[in-house]
Order: C-alpha cells, then structure tokens, then sequence
C-alpha cells in the first residue's frame, strides 16, 4: 500500500514542479528559441541527475541511516505543512491563487527586454533562464523523491516522478502553451496533505513512535489532516462565525522569527512542529511501553501546530474587516453631515 501512495504523492508533486519548469521553457523556447530552451533543459536536468547520484552515494557511504530518515522526514513534515499551509490560505482566499498565464508573460517580458531573439545561435539568457527554472524546480522534485522513496522505496519514488516529467513533456509539446487547464492549486492542496502524513510517519519512525498496523496508518493520517485542512479552510471563510481568543498563540507567533524559510513560511509553524516532534522523543524515551500512545501525541501536536500556524491569519482578517466595516461607517456619517448641511444652506433665506 505504501509503495502506491509514494508513487501517486510523488507524481502528483512532481507534476506540480515540472508545470511551472515547462511554462519557462516554453517561454524560452518561444521567444528565444528552441535550441536555447533545450540546451538550458538538458543541462539542468544532468545537473540533477549527478546531484541525486551524489547525494545517494554519500548517504549510503558515510552517514547513519537511521539519523536520515528522521532528519528527511523531520524536513518532509515541514515541507508538506508549507504546502498544506499556502494550499489553505489560496482555497479561502487569503492568498492569490497561482497563475501559470501570469507567470508565463512575466517571463516573457523579461526575455523580450532583454534584448535579442530567436535564432539559429544559442542565447545565453535563453539558456541561464531555462536551465534555473529547470533546476530549481527540479531541487524540490529530487527532494521529494529521496524524501518519498524514505531512503527505501526510491525507485517507487523516482518512478512517479519520472512518468509525471513525460506526461508533462507530453503535454507540453502538443499544446505548446502553459498548461493553465491543470488544476494545479487543488493538486497542490492534495499534496500537502500527502507529504505532511508521510512526514509525519517518517519523523515518527525516526523518534521512536510505534505506528498502528505499520504503514496502513497512513491513511488515517491522510483522512485526518484532510479533515483538520477543510475545517480550518471553512473557519478562515467564515471568521465571523467562529472567533476564539488566542492570547497565548499569539504570544507564540510573536516570539519565533522566520528561520524555516526554506521549508515553511511561518516561523511559528516550524518552531511548534519541532517542539511537538522534540516532545514526543522525549515521551517515547521515558515511556518505551507507551509509544502506541507516542503516534496519537504526535498527530495531535501536529494539528496543533497547523492551528497555531494559521490562527495568526485568521485574526490579522478578522482585525481587518472590523477596520473596514468602521471606516465605512465613519465615512457613511461624514457624507449624511455634508448632505444634511448643503440642504440646510439650500433653506435659508437670501438678503435682498
């Protein structure tokens, strides 16, 4: 079961990747040139192939196993909470959902200003802009797949994304135009919940944590953040109809800084997570014949922290749309006293 849930998470996350890398190189390739956009695609994509190698020999080599596969799934977790997190944030509303149209023309208007066009020569910004897209989505792709593959289904992993990159590639050369159909801010909702069960599963099994029936506990793992996501994702669209006083996280979010930025953009989402994760090994340390309980401290923190992470949203909209509703009231008194005050200089009386 396993096996077919890293392939699906990882075709799904990849294939989020590989669009946003195909709508820069169909920029490239449109504007500067195929023979640029190949060139930068190609380099990019052997630059990845030798960094995932290297990457796989010197773990096997000269790094314990068991430290990685908590390190990786301690960073799985706060990766997919970041997913999990934006994917929140755009379906309410409180975040512009991704646009590849949009972010096709920005990269046309940088290529066109840059001068130069399509020709039979190479364009050096043709192939930097194609091989940085390529590579820099890529980066994320590698990630997930050693990441997924948990050290032990790698190739289950980097099947998923491999069949991902040609169905994109596929696409890409018959329409020849971004791929706006693709649903990609749902898949990406999806994938969050995905990669935040099996980061917690992996994080898990590194700390020590005994999981129910082994990897079976994924899906309810996945059936639960799906639920704690579309009740989160109701409350933000309804503020007005559930207002909790949040003294003590808003505390919290005040005190940690932004020092995930690579792999989450709240600060204190990642400092909740770690804590939760550091409290439970401390847990499972002193309590070894309890760690079946160990698993359910652990969702629970996990949700906790996805609460913590978002209640500072939820209550910068709430203190927002009080503003406005003030400022329009102060502006609807000021314009009934300017009427009322015009109609009464209409009144008076002229001096002959």
């Amino acid at each position: 079961m396993s096996v077919f849930l890293i392939v699906a998470a990882t075709f799904l996350a990849a294939a989020v990747e590989w669009v946003e890398a195909l709508t820069i190189v169909l920029a490239v390739g449109l504007f500067k040139g195929w023979r640029s956009a190949m060139a930068g695609t190609a380099i990019g994509l052997l630059c990845l192939a030798i960094l995932t190698v290297s990457f796989g020999l010197a773990i096997n080599s000269h790094v314990d196993l068991a430290l990685v596969r908590t390190l990786i799934g301690v960073f799985l977790l706060l990766f997919g909470l970041k997913w999990l997190h934006k994917a929140i944030l755009r379906s309410s509303g409180l975040k512009a959902l991704h646009d590849e149209a949009k972010a096709f023309e920005e990269t046309k208007q940088m290529l066109t200003s840059a001068g130069g066009g399509r020709g039979l020569a190479l364009d050096g910004v043709g192939v930097t802009t194609a091989l940085s897209g390529v590579f820099l989505e890529g980066l994320e792709v590698v990630f997930i797949v050693i990441a997924l593959g948990g050290l032990r289904n790698v190739q289950a992993a980097a099947i998923g994304a491999v069949a991902s990159l040609l169905v994109v590639v596929a696409a890409g050369f018959v329409f020849r135009a971004p791929l706006t159909a693709v649903p990609e801010n749902t898949m990406k909702y999806v994938v969050g919940i995905l990669l935040t069960s099996f980061g917690t599963f992996f994080a898990g099994e590194g700390i020590g944590v005994q999981w129910w029936n082994q990897d079976v506990s994924l899906l309810p793992l996945i059936a639960a953040y799906a639920l704690v996501s579309l009740a989160a994702l109701w409350i933000l669209r309804h503020p007005r109809s559930f207002t909790v006083e949040a003294r003590v996280l808003r505390a919290l979010r005040a005190a940690v800084s932004e020092v995930w930025g690579l792999f989450i953009d709240d600060g204190a989402l990642a400092t909740a997570t770690i804590a939760v994760l550091l409290a439970v090994a401390v847990f499972v340390d002193h309590e070894a014949g309890n760690r079946g309980i160990a698993a359910w401290l652990l969702v629970i923190g996990v949700v906790a922290a996805i609460g913590i992470g978002l209640s500072g949203v939820a209550r910068q909209t709430w203190v927002r749309s009080k503003a406005a509703k003030a400022a329009a009231t102060v502006e609807t008194v000021l314009e009934d006293r300017s009427d009322g005050a015009g109609r009464v200089a209409e009144a008076a009386p002229v001096a002959d």
